[in-house]
């Protein structure tokens, strides 16, 4: 696998994901939308996918060799947190 090509697109992806935080919580506070549990479950699940992303990137940037075990764990780590945003959102 190409490290150099993974962390380009990890990066990208934390930093997209970020924006995307970024947007949601604007449009949060421009529209004056209560703080329930189904309007922060949205932006908070992109918050969730960037620090993930950033932690995961940080790992493979010390060990190169393990890069298939953690794009396994970032993939497990953000369908779990997107499962839990999604329950948030439906639930309550």
């Amino acid at each position: 696998m190409d490290v150099d090509r993974i962390k380009h697109i990890m990066n990208s992806l934390m930093i997209l994901s970020f924006m995307i935080f970024g947007v949601l919580s604007g449009i949060i506070l421009i529209t004056d939308v209560p703080l329930t549990n189904t309007s922060v479950s949205l932006p908070f699940a992109f918050l969730y996918i960037s620090t993930a992303t950033f932690v995961i990137t940080a790992q493979i940037n010390e060990r190169p060799k393990l890069i298939q075990k953690y794009l396994r764990d970032w993939l497990i780590i953000c369908f779990i947190g997107i499962i839990i945003s999604a329950l948030a959102f439906t639930f309550y």
